[in-house]
């Protein structure tokens, strides 16, 4: 039976819980169009094809992680706050490794809505890290430096060499402190 009112959010929504399942990779629109049980064809009056799909989960994912950092961090003191987006950034991972995979992928993009996106969340921990210091320079390094811990941390964690009987969550937290304790004695 045909969706009737279908629209581009619900596609891309059903596309991103189809990521989740099978894998982004593994993603075409004729599952795309199973999963939402209408023909082929008809997504294409939604979505123009698979690059347009991808790039709206990109930006979905961006959104997702944006928000999901913004919570983390809200109302906190800049050394809370960096703890709130290490745990936030963990847990959208945890949750979502396949749209993560996506956010990955965002770099070698140059479509403006994706760059605007990426912006928003780098902008997040800008200005927590603009508490430890004013220098734009320094900001960008100790925003890398923080991303890089982070990414390795959930790369590795969703890789399986986290499977032993320390806790991961201990573990994530004695980095962080450990990276705030840097950036406090500079």
């Amino acid at each position: 039976m045909p969706r009737h009112g279908l629209t581009k959010e619900e596609v891309v929504k059903a596309a991103a819980i189809l990521v989740e399942e099978q894998r982004y990779e593994n993603l075409t629109m004729h599952k795309l169009a199973a999963k939402l049980n209408i023909k082929p064809a008809s997504l294409y009056t939604h979505i123009k094809g698979i690059d347009e799909l991808y790039i709206s989960l990109s930006h979905m994912a961006l959104s997702q992680l944006s928000d999901k950092l913004l919570s983390g961090a809200k109302g906190k003191t800049k050394e809370e706050a960096l703890r709130g987006i290490a745990f936030s950034y963990h847990d959208y991972v945890k949750q979502n490794p396949e749209m993560y995979r996506i956010i990955m992928k965002v770099p070698h993009s140059n479509l403006e809505n994706l760059v605007e996106a990426g912006r928003k969340v780098k902008s997040i921990l800008f200005k927590i890290l603009s508490q430890y210091t004013k220098e734009k320079t320094n900001i960008i390094y100790y925003s890398r430096y923080f991303h890089s811990i982070l990414h390795g941390f959930v790369s590795l964690e969703t890789a399986g060499f986290f499977d032993d009987e320390f806790s991961v969550e201990e573990s994530l937290s004695n980095i962080v402190d450990d990276f705030i304790r840097q950036l406090e004695s500079r």
